[in-house]
């Protein structure tokens, strides 16, 4: 979230106008139907257009006349768009949720792959040993314990409809601990894991239960469903605000080495995939429950790669926690 401070700097405004925009008509678009389509509609077009000026341009230093040439083409975009919104709507519901639960997931994932590590590193270099070798396998054995159990419970809550992913998700977890403690013999524990499980089924916990039951809530009344709408539009905008914070942040430039497209481009692409996803789900919102296996697949094949991923890369962050602990105790 620290990166969301660079948005209130001059040359982010663009961004920080443009993430106001579609936080706004999140919120107004779960109480108000026809309002959140006038709010959201405009947005598609825009970043569409700055999205493909980004791969010619710092978006940032953008000139009044490239400024102009942008709105005009959006309006136009906006004509056709209301034109032949039936004919978009399917598609760009298809495009945006696969691409945002892929860069939304994957940011998350890989956060809670270092909120499992800082705590591991927390407990390494805080608590004397044999103190830390305990609190680490509680760490480890607790959280997959706790992630698998509530996975389960979604399991159950769903009326069993998920046996396939259920299962899948129990085996990646399962094979990841596997592989953890076969390497305990070769002296690196990764009780990171235990954490990262447990974040990942939270995520798969709202995931289900956003995607399978989202679309009744909206169409119910009542104070609890209300509620519930409120409580999942902000865990959404915490999600969305966290993974725009990463690629306006520190490691932006890091993101775009690796990845060989700019963070400019995958911030609008982000913000275009989100706005469409809700635009989608306000004109038609059976399309979501058709939609939402495709969703835990591509979350579980994310948890794979970065739980695996994490694995790989703990043998070097496993010297930097010992060097700690040994320059403390010196």
């Amino acid at each position: 979230m620290a990166g969301l401070s660079r948005l209130f700097k001059k040359k982010y405004r663009l961004f920080l106008l443009i993430t106001i925009w579609l936080v706004i008509g999140i919120f107004i678009a779960a109480f108000r139907f026809g309002l959140g389509i006038f709010i959201l509609t405009p947005l598609i077009p825009l970043c569409i257009v700055l999205c493909a000026i980004s791969l010619f341009t710092d978006l940032r230093d953008m000139k009044l006349l490239t400024f102009i040439i942008v709105i005009i083409i959006t309006a136009i975009l906006v004509y056709f768009f209301y034109i032949f919104r039936n004919t978009i709507v399917p598609f760009l519901f298809s495009l945006a949720i696969i691409s945002y639960i892929i860069i939304t997931a994957l940011f998350t994932l890989y956060a809670c792959y270092e909120g499992g590590r800082n705590l591991d590193e927390f407990i390494y270099t805080k608590f004397p040993s044999p103190t830390h070798h305990l609190f680490r396998w509680l760490e480890f054995a607790g959280g997959i314990a706790l992630g698998l159990l509530i996975i389960w419970a979604i399991y159950i809550f769903t009326g069993s409809q998920l046996n396939l992913i259920t299962l899948i998700i129990f085996i990646t977890i399962l094979v990841l601990a596997g592989i953890a403690v076969i390497l305990i013999l070769t002296g690196l524990f990764n009780a990171w894991l235990g954490t990262f499980s447990l974040y990942a089924g939270i995520y798969f916990a709202y995931l289900v239960v956003a995607f399978l039951y989202g679309p009744t809530l909206l169409q119910m009344g009542g104070v609890y469903p209300i509620m519930i709408v409120i409580i999942f539009a902000v865990f959404d905008i915490i999600i969305l605000l966290f993974t725009i914070g990463v690629l306006v942040g520190d490691r932006a430039d890091i993101i775009s080495k690796k990845t060989k497209i700019g963070p400019d481009t995958i911030l609008m692409w982000l913000i275009f995939s989100k706005a469409a996803y809700e635009l989608a789900k306000l004109l038609d919102p059976s399309t979501i429950s058709f939609k939402y296996w495709w969703v835990l697949v591509i979350f579980v094949v994310l948890l794979g790669i970065v739980g695996f991923v994490g694995i790989i890369k703990y043998k070097k962050f496993k010297r930097a926690i010992k060097s700690k602990r040994t320059r403390k105790k010196g």
